[in-house]
């Protein structure tokens, strides 16, 4: 929401997100607004566990108890504590089965060697999701340019694309396999297209039936005017080997 739209009944736990970032505090809010099952959408930037944030004691006892500060580890633990009080955080899908991108290409035809950038890109990608780094990976010429890190996919992606001088390389993003959908779903949009465009990144491989696109025809038309392929594949026996078998699957461009 835009600061003068949030609903009435929403600000006071917005207010306390943005300002204060005491989740004991949100929590309270939760619980008097009488809500009983929780989606969670939009980035929670782990940044602010390193910039002096203001937490109560409530949320400095959460952190020291957790095992690491992994983003999984963090969404798992605020979750436990919900469900204490009666919240349950459910599936961040659950209404947005039209926000995904059925298999296929979208935009002009891939080279052979931007095929095998997707393939490699993505095996990469979900190893780096494994390990709780983050879920993109820029790739050029089989071989990893950039990892997403806390900084977040954008931002990796502008350092991927400026290492590879050249141009024209494989921006990857995927889910951890068997992921908790309750948290951290892949999501992309115009903030992606516009940071590859920046960059010179050309190419786009998203999970399909895993990652959110927002505003899916608006981002298909800005990808196709900024000249940006956007391909979705799913994982099978081979890993991501289909995405030739998918180039052929032309949904929309040349």
């Amino acid at each position: 929401y835009a600061n003068d739209d949030v609903p009435k009944h929403l600000q006071s736990i917005t207010t306390q997100v943005v300002l204060t970032r005491m989740y004991a505090s949100v929590f309270a809010s939760l619980k008097k607004q009488g809500i009983k099952r929780l989606i969670s959408i939009g980035k929670a930037s782990k940044d602010i566990l390193y910039k002096n944030p203001r937490f109560d004691a409530r949320t400095i006892l959460l952190i020291a108890r957790m095992e690491n500060l992994n983003d999984y580890t963090i969404f798992r633990s605020i979750a436990t504590e919900l469900d204490k009080i009666g919240i349950t955080v459910i599936d961040q899908t659950t209404y947005l089965d039209d926000c995904f991108l059925p298999e296929g290409r979208y935009g002009r035809k891939l080279k052979d060697k931007e095929l095998e950038d997707v393939a490699y890109g993505m095996m990469y990608a979900r190893e780096m999701n494994r390990l709780d780094i983050g879920q993109t990976v820029v790739v050029g010429q089989r071989s990893v340019i950039a990892v997403e890190c806390v900084e977040g996919t954008d931002q990796c992606i502008l350092r991927g694309g400026a290492l590879y001088a050249r141009g024209g390389a494989v921006v990857c993003k995927v889910a951890k396999k068997n992921h908790d959908r309750r948290f951290d779903v892949p999501v992309t949009g115009e903030s992606t297209l516009q940071s590859m465009a920046d960059s010179k990144c050309k190419v786009l491989a998203v999970e399909a039936g895993a990652t959110i696109v927002v505003n899916k025809e608006e981002f298909l038309k800005s990808a196709k005017k900024k000249g940006i392929t956007v391909i979705s594949l799913q994982e099978g026996e081979k890993g991501f080997m289909d995405a030739k078998k998918l180039n052929r699957i032309n949904r929309g461009g040349s």
